[in-house]
């Protein structure tokens, strides 16, 4: 409570021995800790205090600007303290979490072929396209055309869904509670969201259909055309819901400027803020404005890279970063010039074209770019700004669960799990690194860790036990 005097400031009022009905406001010796907070106890009055925490609140509004100002400078986010501890966490050892199903003791440790994954503020999902390969040690019913669902904050699996296609790229669409996963391969879209499945054909891309999706819309890059679909509201009704999830909103023609003749695009992912896209094709990259009530994806600005063959792009505030040959090359974003030509390992250590299959996955925060690495399963942490290598993560080979190439495998796909502010790369196995940023992060890694290590031990022994109930037999 406050007592206001006229004639003076306001002070707070200190309970008395008269007050034995009142609550304290709160308690002193748990918000002064330490030795600190006892000398404080034993010798401040209690004017002093008062002093001392309207000091504290006029200090912590002129440090606002310094950390905005220093966390800006450094990193290149903008919100301050809480993006300079984002910034800071990718700069210390990750937790690193080798994710293992207990599904079915399958789904989700091995993911053949080219695997996918994408992730929301609620689910993870992936998806692999190696049907062959996949089907061999699947016991689900249609398995080899299944999705697996994890928690996207604490990485349980929670079960597998069949699709009536085979899935290639995998995509999520819808407000989080009510989402649309999104598959596509190299013909066929299907869109579902609980029992209600919408699927339909395409131009055929051979690399699969890539797409993007938000709340609001669905975005698909088709050859060169980019379609946006509109999400249907849920309607309940005898059939249990929207006759159509999706409906197409916009269709934009897109222009290649490169004298190569194939517009196929390779990729397309978000900017920071969803206001913009970009896409890429061979020879050519394209920035787009995105706007949610009309459904517009007005072109920006355009890059030709006729030196390069282009198979992935990101997007920051200030870069635009693409994958060429398993390096990395950075613009920037206002004047279009080139900046750096990155790569993680030395030249004289750089693989061949036919060892290296699958282009960088990237993740931009700022100045710092996230990326998968030149040789294997492990991340590299970039500043965008400056061209250089801050760290590189390689714990999946230290824990032997992936080697590095050319006997191990690359990361096909990359998903970023803001609630653990984690990536979840996709090589065969589904490998996370957690950078923690507070001791909540901390602590829900390192559970979901010891979690994953009893289950695999629970699956390797499950394994032995079978091997020896085999060979017991004559």
């Amino acid at each position: 409570p406050i007592s206001q005097n006229m004639s003076g400031p306001a002070v707070k009022r200190v309970k008395t021995s008269n007050d034995d009905e009142e609550e304290p406001l709160f308690d002193l010796l748990a918000l002064y800790q330490g030795d600190l907070g006892k000398k404080m106890l034993s010798f401040a009055s209690a004017s002093d205090l008062c002093t001392l925490d309207i000091l504290n609140k006029q200090f912590q509004k002129v440090t606002i600007d310094p950390w905005r100002t220093i966390t800006e400078e450094t990193f290149g986010m903008k919100n301050g303290k809480e993006d300079w501890k984002v910034g800071s966490a990718f700069l210390r050892e990750p937790v690193f979490m080798h994710l293992t199903d207990d599904g079915d003791y399958g789904y989700g440790d091995e993911y053949a072929g080219t695997a996918s994954v994408a992730a929301n503020g609620s689910i993870v999902v992936a998806v692999a396209d190696d049907v062959e390969d996949n089907t061999n040690c699947r016991t689900y019913p249609d398995e080899r055309c299944g999705i697996g669902i994890r928690d996207a904050h604490t990485l349980n699996y929670i079960r597998t869904i069949t699709s009536p296609i085979t899935n290639w790229r995998v995509g999520i669409c819808g407000r989080v509670g009510s989402e649309i996963i999104v598959t596509t391969n190299w013909k066929e879209i299907c869109a579902r969201r609980g029992n209600d499945v919408q699927t339909w054909q395409c131009n055929p891309i051979p690399d699969g259909v890539p797409l993007i999706g938000c709340e609001t819309h669905l975005i698909v890059a088709i050859g060169d055309t980019i379609e946006i679909y509109e999400i249907n509201p849920v309607e309940i009704g005898e059939g249990g819901g929207a006759s159509e999830l999706l409906s197409l909103c916009q269709t934009v023609w897109v222009e290649v400027k490169s004298d190569s003749r194939d517009e196929v695009m390779k990729s397309i992912s978000w900017g920071p803020d969803k206001s913009h896209f970009i896409v890429c094709h061979p020879h050519q990259i394209c920035v787009r404005k995105f706007d949610v009530r009309s459904g517009d994806a007005s072109l920006t600005q355009t890059i030709v890279t006729t030196d390069l063959c282009v198979n992935n792009a990101a997007l920051s505030d200030d870069y635009i970063t693409v994958s060429s040959d398993k390096k990395l090359h950075i613009w920037n974003r206002s004047t279009g010039e080139k900046m750096h030509n990155l790569c993680d390992v030395d030249e004289e250590d750089e693989l061949d074209m036919g060892s290296t299959i699958y282009p960088l996955c990237m993740s931009c925060h700022g100045h710092i770019l996230v990326s998968t690495s030149h040789l294997g399963c492990a991340l590299c942490v970039w500043n965008m700004k400056t061209g250089e290598l801050l760290k590189r993560y390689s714990n999946a080979d230290e824990e032997r669960h992936v080697d590095m190439l050319p006997d191990g495998t690359d990361a096909t796909d990359m998903a970023y799990l803001e609630h653990l502010n984690a990536f979840l790369c996709m090589a065969g196995f589904m490998n996370t690194w957690a950078f923690p940023t507070n001791e909540r992060q901390s602590d829900m890694a390192k559970s979901i860790r010891r979690r994953e290590e009893r289950l695999r031990r629970a699956v390797i022994s499950e394994m032995e036990g079978s091997v020896s109930s085999e060979m017991s037999f004559p």
